[in-house]
């Protein structure tokens, strides 16, 4: 299978994409390169775009018709920065990811995995979380991934998508 991961140059893209290509199936990157590492795209198929850039995720679907889902993983994630800089990371987390779920839903992409946060449980004995565990996102950034999650069973609710949030 092929997927797209978004954030690719990112740790967690760039670790995807390994277990990925590990696992026999191949990756296209999109990264803007604002947070990510060039060597990250070494050697793989690799768009430097925005997320909510119709142009680019067009032209990606149409130079990789087989792409079978895509794998969000981009995202400011900085919990400290968040606190200083919140519209920044509600623009860059909420505001564009909405937007390509639109523009992805529009190309007939019908299945997104988004790659969430544990940031978002509220603080338990132990630290120890499970999926059943309360939730309270205590910072912006979490706030962000929060709000993603309700956005992405939103939109395919309505779309007739398919999508899962891992934490």
């Amino acid at each position: 299978m092929k997927f797209l991961v978004t954030g690719g140059a990112g740790y967690i893209g760039s670790t995807v994409i390994s277990a990925l290509q590990d696992a026999g199936h191949d990756a296209v990157i999109l990264d803007s390169l604002g947070t990510g590492r060039i060597e990250f795209t070494k050697g793989r198929t690799f768009y430097q775009g925005d997320i909510a850039d119709r142009e680019v995720l067009t032209k990606i679907f149409s130079d990789h018709p087989d792409i079978s889902a895509v794998l969000h993983c981009a995202a400011l994630i900085v919990v400290p920065e968040s606190v200083s800089r919140p519209y920044e990371y509600y623009r860059e987390n909420v505001s564009k990811s909405n937007e390509m779920f639109h523009i992805l839903k529009d190309l007939g992409c019908k299945r997104i995995l988004f790659s969430s946060s544990a940031a978002i449980y509220d603080k338990v004995e132990g630290y120890m979380v499970k999926e059943d565990s309360p939730l309270a996102p205590g910072s912006p950034y979490s706030r962000t991934k929060f709000i993603m999650e309700m956005i992405l069973a939103d939109t395919c609710a309505a779309y007739g998508m398919k999508g899962i949030a891992l934490r």
